[in-house]
């Protein structure tokens, strides 16, 4: 009984499983939620979530601001509750659309850059709107902004904008003060009379546009063009600017430079009274002490950085330059060289004799010292390699004083045959035995050195 257990057991377990058709039904109807742009949704708990995280008010209507960036939204949704904001974040987002905004009616600064925006909408119920930041998007053309009373600053750097009609709505905006329309790719010259028609602008930003370079005289232009301009790309348009380019306009390039000429000497006069006033108060000072009209106005002089030209006049010249023989040229010939070279051997062999040497006494000993050529010293290390070890005198009292007697190097192999006797004739020295043989190894030793 127990195997014919096992054995039916074993058969039902390597059965196949048989799919019913209601199991079939069930599996095909399951629902998937998913967006369909695969995006994070901007849902009300994660609304909800996040101001909890941010200290924010869990209250939705009491929020004036909420910080949304850097989340990967595909869409604006789910602000309805929403109704108090004054400021959205919603940069670096995946956006397209502006939408749903219909409840943010207190909006004043909306900041939608770095998106995927292509078309201005839907703000026209945003009357309070003051600040939109559209830059780093893909919009090809301005539109839908006139209905804003209150809108100050507009930003589109780095989007598709190219000719004039794609800017011209421009004139439509009476309030807006600040545009940068920089790194688009606005290349016609007639861009500038779309903003000499805009009363209110004070800001511009060009900066990366093909115009600048199309448009001749393109400072100066814009700053006829745009009577309340004070600010121009990347510097600021200053009254002595707005004067120059008026005078440019009237008399060209040398009324500009006379216009430019009366605005700089009263300028360097408001920049050095101060330094005037200090002079002032130091002249008095010393005046006070004693010192002399003439020295106080020496010192202020050399204050000012003035010099005194009587002075430079009387003064003495300096002696000149002794001339230095120039070195001879590499490409004489070589007979040339040996005849200099000559002349320059007797030079150094008087010097060496006229030298004033001490006679020999009884107990000294000479050891020859060779005098090396002069062009094998080629730094201090073989300088005293050469001869620093031979002249170092003897500490020791007691030992005999050594005197160096001076070889020539052609002169080494006549030395050594003096020195050594012939095998038929014994060595006549005055020296002993020792003292003939320290002389040999000094010479070679010197000779291996060198």
């Amino acid at each position: 009984m127990p195997e014919e257990l096992t054995e039916s057991t074993v058969d039902n377990m390597l059965v196949p499983a048989i799919l019913t058709p209601s199991s079939l039904t069930n599996t095909e109807h399951i629902p998937v939620k998913r967006d369909e742009t695969r995006y994070p949704r901007m849902t009300k708990e994660f609304i909800k979530k996040h101001c909890k995280e941010h200290k924010l008010y869990q209250t939705p209507y009491l929020n004036d601001v909420l910080y949304l960036h850097f989340k990967g939204f595909g869409r604006i949704e789910n602000l309805e509750e929403y109704v108090g904001l004054k400021c959205l974040w919603l940069e670096s987002n995946g956006i397209q659309r502006i939408e749903n905004l219909d409840h943010q009616l207190e909006l004043r600064c909306l900041y939608l850059h770095q998106n995927l925006v292509s078309r201005i909408e839907n703000l026209d119920h945003l009357q309070h709107l003051d600040t939109i930041n559209l830059s780093n998007n893909y919009i090809t053309k301005i539109e839908n902004l006139s209905m804003l009373p209150k809108l100050n600053s507009l930003y589109l750097s780095h989007n598709k904008l190219e000719s004039v009609e794609d800017i011209e709505h421009l004139k439509e905006c009476k309030t807006l003060s600040v545009v940068d329309l920089s790194h688009n790719a606005i290349d016609d010259p007639d861009a500038v009379e779309v903003f000499s028609q805009m009363a209110n602008i004070r800001v511009i930003n060009l900066m990366g546009n093909s115009l600048l370079k199309n448009v001749k005289d393109y400072r100066r232009t814009m700053t006829l063009g745009c009577v309340n301009l004070t600010y121009l790309d990347d510097r600021p348009v200053f009254p002595r600017d707005r004067a120059c380019a008026n005078a440019w306009a009237q008399g060209g390039r040398e009324a500009e430079r006379e216009e430019r000429q009366l605005w700089e000497t009263p300028e360097r006069k408001r920049s050095t009274k101060p330094v005037g006033d200090v002079m002032y108060i130091r002249r008095h000072f010393l005046g006070d002490r004693g010192e002399s009209e003439v020295d106080i106005e020496q010192s202020e002089k050399e204050l000012r950085g003035e010099t005194d030209v009587v002075g430079e006049e009387n003064a003495e010249e300096p002696p000149p330059l002794e001339d230095i023989s120039e070195p001879e040229s590499e490409n004489e010939n070589e007979d040339e060289n040996n005849n200099d070279i000559q002349p320059e051997k007797e030079k150094d062999e008087t010097s060496i004799n006229d030298v004033s040497t001490e006679k020999p006494k009884e107990n000294d000993i000479d050891i020859p010292f060779i005098r090396p050529p002069l062009q094998n010293i080629e730094s201090r290390e073989s300088f005293d390699t050469i001869f620093g070890a031979s002249q170092k005198s003897s500490t020791n009292a007691s030992e005999k004083p050594v005197r160096l007697k001076i070889v020539d190097m052609d002169d080494i192999d006549e030395d050594e045959a003096s020195i050594k006797p012939h095998d038929d004739q014994p060595m006549e020295s005055n020296l002993p035995s020792s003292s003939a043989t320290t002389t040999t190894t000094t010479t070679r030793k010197l000779i291996e050195e060198l």
